[in-house]
């Protein structure tokens, strides 16, 4: 059982119209009531309108009061918010105010934990709200927001049934071998496939929600003078890069964020890859070639108006083993257009725009991201690590299944040891330095 109490603003310590101060803990009330002058009686959930004060009864600020009672709050503790101007030295006064009466301040992710620890949540929900905080597009608060209701935690509790039912009907066979009869082989198989099924399937899932949430390198390249940059700043959607008629104008590269249809991008203009005696643009050119290895997607352009020239050829030839998207750029200046017009090539307009949604499609397309259901869920690496080795374990008891029949004993540790991965998933089975790792990310007042 957690004894202390803990404090912590919960909105961001910037100049704010509101602020909430955060208490959770056995003390709470005590300390609330103490630096806020409410009335003798307080009922939870019931918002209160007062004055927050120092430990001398002067007047610190104006503001609310709610109370929570346990197990009815977000950590499963007594709960105390006290919403202030969101002012950075009152709000730093109501925490100093709070510490002095019996508060500490809160670690990273204290109050999470601590709902984890009293069984508000399980790990995977835990793991989502961080993940919901620091979401970058509405997909991925999608995603987050799935795990935070639960769906992440009802395939694995499901998983985790299957297999406490086999080890139950094995070990009872162990020890009632008289009384009991011998479980078929064909149950113990089809149920151990099912389960290896159902993880393949989260498995799976496990690069879509990477590129969800994490995003995608993109590089723009091609020779000098094809509309790179012009590209470049028509999918971020504003002036970012220098466009010229000049060649090699982009003299190193160029990196921006943008969002393609709900998927983040980093999108990187690259100097124009020629042969060149310049020393500056060597520099920026031989950057180009480092940004296509480190690139997950490569915009290989150039000029419809001048056409697939030799030095484009060339160029091609140097990068076609990273299976580039071509997109044939100037399409409002361009007069021949029946040898391009195929579906390996994108024609495109940075000018005008046109074409750009079907090059953001394509993208996609090269990403194998179709448009995602509103149930469908994603895991992150620490489940993709625990699942895999579930997996692996029941692969090698699958595997062995004959031998194992008359050796219970063993099959029954066996399916324990991938039940246990299972189990790390959901935090029915955790160390201090698993949860350290989680919560050590989060924000002070979450």
């Amino acid at each position: 059982m957690i004894k202390d109490t803990i404090v912590a603003n919960a909105t961001p310590l910037i100049p704010s119209g509101v602020s909430i101060i955060r208490i959770s803990g056995e003390k709470a009330l005590e300390i609330g009531k103490k630096i806020f002058a409410t009335p003798s009686q307080i009922q939870e959930r019931k918002v209160y309108f007062g004055k927050v004060l120092n430990r001398k009864g002067e007047i610190i600020d104006e503001g609310l009061f709610i109370f929570f009672k346990a197990p009815r709050s977000f950590t499963g503790e007594d709960v105390v918010e006290i919403h202030t101007h969101g002012s950075v030295p009152v709000v730093r006064r109501v925490i100093e105010e709070a510490i002095y009466f019996g508060a500490r301040l809160a670690q990273p992710g204290e109050f999470t934990k601590r709902a984890f620890l009293n069984g508000k949540i399980d790990l995977t929900q835990a793991e989502a709200i961080a993940e919901l905080i620091s979401a970058k597009t509405e997909k991925a608060s999608k995603i987050a927001l799935n795990i935070l209701e639960g769906k992440l935690s009802q395939k694995i509790n499901y998983l985790r049934e299957k297999l406490i039912e086999l080890i139950s009907l094995i070990e009872a066979e162990i020890n009632f071998p008289e009384d009991v009869e011998e479980i078929d082989i064909k149950i113990i198989q089809s149920n151990l496939l099912e389960v290896i099924n159902q993880i393949n399937k989260l498995i799976e899932s496990y690069n879509k929600g990477r590129i969800i949430k994490e995003g995608i390198k993109l590089a723009i390249v091609g020779r000098p003078n094809v509309g790179k940059s012009s590209l470049f700043n028509a999918l971020i959607g504003y002036e970012r890069a220098i466009v010229s008629q000049y060649e090699g104008t982009t003299r190193d590269f160029i990196e921006e964020r943008a969002v393609i249809q709900g998927i983040p991008i980093i999108l990187l203009d690259t100097a124009g890859i020629r042969e060149s005696s310049d020393y500056v643009e060597k520099i920026g050119i031989q950057k180009a070639k480092e940004k296509i290895e480190e690139a997950d997607i490569i915009l290989f352009v150039f000029d419809l108006s001048k056409g697939f020239t030799e030095e484009d050829k060339k160029l091609y030839e140097e990068i076609k083993d990273k299976s580039p998207i071509i997109v044939g750029n100037k399409l409002d200046i361009a007069k021949n257009l029946d040898e391009f017009k195929n579906d390996s090539i994108i024609l495109v307009s940075s000018k005008t725009s046109e074409g750009l949604k079907k090059l953001e499609e394509a993208i996609l397309n090269k990403l194998s991201i179709s448009e995602e259901k509103e149930e469908e869920i994603f895991i992150n690496v620490r489940h993709l690590n625990a699942l895999t080795q579930a997996k692996s374990v029941l692969e090698n008891v699958l595997k062995n299944l004959e031998i194992l029949q008359n050796q219970k004993e063993i099959l029954m540790l066996d399916l324990q040891e991938s039940l246990r991965y299972l189990e790390e998933i959901v935090g029915v089975i955790t160390t201090e330095e698993i949860l350290g790792n989680i919560f050590y990310s989060f924000c002070i007042g979450k």
